[in-house]
C-alpha cells in the first residue's frame, strides 16, 4: 500500500491566519490507531472549532492500513483533514518488526513537525507509534502533552513505552488520581500534572441512544438472544503473543450460546496469527459470528448499549465497559496493573476459566437488559478541562 506525500496544495489549510495581528496558535495532535482516535475525537473537534487555535492533525499507523480497516475514513467523516500522513509498512506481506515500524514513525513525524512548526504536540497512550511521535517531538524541541499517562499494563511492551512517553512530556492529563500521583513520583512538577478522568467520558456523554435494528443495518451483525462483543489483542510480553489464550477463548465460545461480534486486533506483533484464527472461526460459525476491522468509537459505545457483555483483553473492557455498567470479561495479563473503572470479571487464559467467565457476564448482561438499566451520564467532560487549559496557556 502506498500513500502519496502530503500535497503542496493542502499546505494552505495549515497556514496561520492573522486576526488583529495575533496568529492562531498551531496545535498538533498525533493519532496512530482507531482506539486512540476514539478517545481523542472530541478533543480534536474542539481544537478545530476554537477560534484562537489551528489544528494540525498528524495521522499514522493502522489509520493508513487497508488490512486494519483504513480508519482514516472515520477521521475524514468527522470533517477533519490530516496536516500530515505518516504511513508505516504494516500491510506488507512480511511486515516489519515493531522496532522498525517505530523507526519509520519517528522519521515521518520528525519531517511533519519540521514543516508544521506547532506550538506543542498532543498525544495519548502507550503504543510504539505514540512513543515515536513523542521522541521526535522532544528531540525537535516541541513540547509534548501526554494523555492517559501513569497507567500500568504489565502484559504488554506498551507499559514501559507509556512511562517513557511521560518522561519525554512536559504536561500530563491523567485518568485517575492514582495515575497523577505516579506521574509526579517520576519527578514531574505538580502544576504540570492534571487528573481529568478517562477521555472515554466524552464519548459516553455525547453518544445518542441507538437501536438493534439500526446497528444491524450499519454493521451486518444479527442479534440473537444473547450477544457478545470481543476485542482481543496480542499479549506482546508472552512468547506466543497470547495466541494460546485466544485459542482457549474461541474453544470456549463453541460451547457458549451467544452471537459474537469480533473487532480486529491491533497491529502489534502476533496480530496476523490472531486474525487468521478469528477469520477461521467466523467462517466455521456462520449465522452466529461476525467480524469487523473497526466499529469506531460511536458505534462501539452504541454496542455497549445493545450487547449483553464484552470479552477480550482490550483497555475498553476495563475502562469504557465498567464506566457504563456493561459486564466485561478480561482475559489474561495484558491489562494487569491497570485500574478498573468498575467491576470486571477476570479470567486466566485457559478454556475452563474463560467458559465460566463468559457464562457469568452473559447472565449478568441479560439481567441488566431485563432491568432496562439506563445509559449513565458520568462526570464532566475531560475535553472541556483540556480546552480551558489550552486557552489559558501562555
Amino acid at each position: 500500500m502506498c500513500w502519496e506525500a502530503w500535497p503542496t496544495a493542502a499546505m494552505s489549510q495549515v497556514k496561520r491566519s492573522m486576526d488583529d495581528n495575533q496568529a492562531q496558535r498551531p496545535i498538533a495532535v498525533f493519532t496512530g490507531s482507531r482506539a486512540e482516535y476514539g478517545l481523542l475525537r472530541h478533543l480534536i473537534t474542539a481544537i478545530a472549532a476554537e477560534p484562537g487555535l489551528s489544528l494540525q492533525l498528524i495521522v499514522s499507523g493502522t489509520h493508513l492500513s487497508t488490512g486494519h480497516g483504513g480508519t482514516i475514513a472515520e477521521i475524514e467523516a468527522d470533517g477533519h483533514n490530516a496536516a500530515a500522513l505518516v504511513p508505516l509498512s504494516i500491510d506488507y506481506e512480511n511486515p516489519a518488526s515493531m522496532a522498525a515500524l517505530c523507526a519509520e514513525a519517528l522519521q515521518g513525524v520528525a519531517q511533519a513537525l519540521e514543516r508544521l512548526q506547532p506550538e506543542l504536540l498532543i498525544l495519548l497512550g502507550d503504543r510504539y507509534e505514540a512513543f515515536a511521535a513523542a521522541s521526535a517531538s522532544h528531540l525537535m524541541g516541541v513540547p509534548v502533552v501526554h494523555l492517559h499517562g501513569g497507567e500500568t499494563t504489565e502484559g504488554a511492551v506498551d507499559d514501559r513505552l507509556r512511562h517513557a512517553i511521560s518522561q519525554l512530556s512536559t504536561w500530563h492529563f491523567t485518568a485517575a488520581e492514582t495515575y497523577r500521583c505516579r506521574i509526579m513520583a517520576m519527578g514531574h512538577p505538580h502544576e504540570n500534572v492534571f487528573n481529568i478522568g478517562p477521555m472515554a467520558i466524552d464519548g459516553i456523554l455525547t453518544t445518542p441512544p441507538s437501536s438493534r435494528k439500526e446497528f444491524e443495518r450499519s454493521t451486518g451483525f444479527q442479534f440473537g438472544s444473547r450477544n457478545l462483543l470481543v476485542t482481543y489483542h496480542p499479549e506482546t510480553l508472552l512468547a506466543d503473543r497470547g495466541i494460546s489464550g485466544f485459542k482457549a477463548l474461541l474453544k470456549a465460545l463453541e460451547y457458549t450460546d451467544c452471537h459474537v461480534l469480533f473487532t480486529y486486533p491491533n497491529a502489534d506483533s502476533g496480530s496476523d496469527q490472531l486474525l487468521t484464527l478469528l477469520r477461521t472461526f467466523v467462517n466455521s460459525n456462520p449465522g452466529r459470528s461476525w467480524a469487523l476491522p473497526s466499529l469506531g468509537q460511536k458505534r462501539y459505545l452504541q454496542a455497549l448499549q445493545l450487547f449483553e457483555a464484552v470479552a477480550g483483553n482490550s483497555s475498553s473492557g476495563v475502562i469504557e465497559a465498567p464506566l457504563i455498567g456493561m459486564p466485561a470479561l478480561n482475559i489474561g495479563n495484558r491489562q494487569s496493573g491497570r485500574l478498573r473503572f468498575g467491576h470486571v470479571c477476570e479470567a486466566k487464559g485457559n478454556q475452563d476459566e474463560i467458559h465460566k467467565g463468559l457464562k457469568y457476564v452473559l447472565e449478568a448482561g441479560s439481567n441488566r437488559r431485563a432491568a432496562q438499566q439506563r445509559w449513565p451520564k458520568k462526570d464532566t467532560s475531560p475535553t472541556e478541562r483540556i480546552m480551558k487549559w489550552l486557552r489559558s496557556l501562555k
